[in-house]
């Protein structure tokens, strides 16, 4: 039987559960299956209000993991900084201490979360890995992490031994039904962190929401035809809680901002869905977003090339089918 310093241990690092809690469960799910891969221990180790405790630790136990420690925090929430100190201090402690060593920690691809792991990785002299397509133990222990690197135009394999931390986007598997009971620990003793950062908020010079961080995208092409039908991909994004993008061809016909353009070109987006509308996918558009993105394509062309990658598709007119869309989203919305 392995000892303890022969084991791999995968801990799921949550600032902020309480903030997106399927998120957090399913960073938890691909701990434990990545745990199981290589005969590991899988963990988690989650910062949120008392209020969302229960929650955070029966969604330990329902992802079958070997041991979770919860830290409260404050109502509000706390800047990347604070969540540094915390996480820092409370893998130095008891228990934790002891996987330090041979530890991948694991964080949601998001830009807040990979900012916070940039620094705990540089705080805890961890190897920081970024954001991973792929992670695997060879036989002699060495980790193997791929990951796309110049704007995601090559893919790299990084080899490391020893702590490291690398940022996934988990999938929606869940772990089967175990049996394992979860140890639990309150880590209520920690110091407080650092005082936040004074903000100051700062008018936008438009008033959509941008690219950046954006978890849903809902991009306009060509074949949209004219400017005048951007403003419901403006309305249906602002419905989803998302932002619109613009290939090459839309943003020189005037129709989109520079800023808006995604592509070789313009921006790398990583959002959770890419809708697509009179978009015919060239390679030069995909380039512009991430491989691990769902995308979904609307286009009248039953030919064109987005089709090949996109997980669903409607060969359609937008103009029937966007209003239909937008209308479904304000009757979901309606109490």
């Amino acid at each position: 039987m392995p000892s303890m310093s022969d084991t791999h241990h995968l801990l799921a690092l949550i600032p902020g559960y309480d903030a997106d809690a399927a998120a957090g469960r399913a960073l938890m799910d691909q701990a434990r299956q990545l745990a199981d891969r290589c005969g590991g221990t899988a963990h988690a180790l989650l910062a949120a209000p008392p209020s969302a405790r229960d929650a955070a630790l029966d969604s330990a136990q329902a992802a079958g993991l070997d041991h979770a420690w919860f830290i409260p925090t404050p109502s509000e929430a706390l800047q990347a900084q604070q969540y540094v100190d915390l996480f820092a201090c409370a893998l130095r402690a008891d228990g934790l201490a002891a996987l330090l060593p041979h530890a991948l920690m694991l964080v949601a691809a998001q830009p807040d979360n990979e900012a916070f792991a940039g620094a705990l990785a540089a705080r805890l002299d961890a190897a920081p890995l970024g954001r991973c397509t792929d992670l695997e133990f060879d036989a002699q222990g060495t980790l193997h992490a791929r990951r796309g690197a110049y704007g995601n135009r090559l893919g790299i394999t990084l080899a490391c031994a020893g702590t490291a931390i690398a940022a996934i986007r988990p999938g929606v598997w869940q772990a089967p039904a175990s049996g394992r009971q979860t140890a639990m620990q309150i880590m209520d003793g920690l110091p407080p962190p650092r005082a936040a950062h004074p903000l100051t908020l700062l008018p936008r010079n438009e008033p959509h929401a941008g690219l950046d961080g954006a978890r849903i995208v809902v991009s306009g092409g060509r074949g949209m035809g004219k400017d005048t039908a951007f403003p419901i991909l403006y309305d249906i994004a602002a419905r989803l809680g998302g932002a619109v993008g613009a290939s090459l061809p839309a943003v020189d016909a005037g129709w989109a901002p520079v800023t808006r353009q995604v592509g070789i070109s313009g921006k790398y987006v990583s959002p959770d869905i890419y809708l697509a509308v009179g978009i015919s996918g060239t390679p030069q558009h995909l380039a512009g977003i991430d491989p691990h993105t769902r995308i979904v394509a609307i286009n009248k062309d039953a030919e064109a090339n987005i089709f090949n990658v996109a997980q669903a598709g409607a060969v359609a007119e937008w103009q029937a089918l966007l209003p239909a869309l937008l209308d479904a989203l304000d009757k979901t919305a309606s109490p």
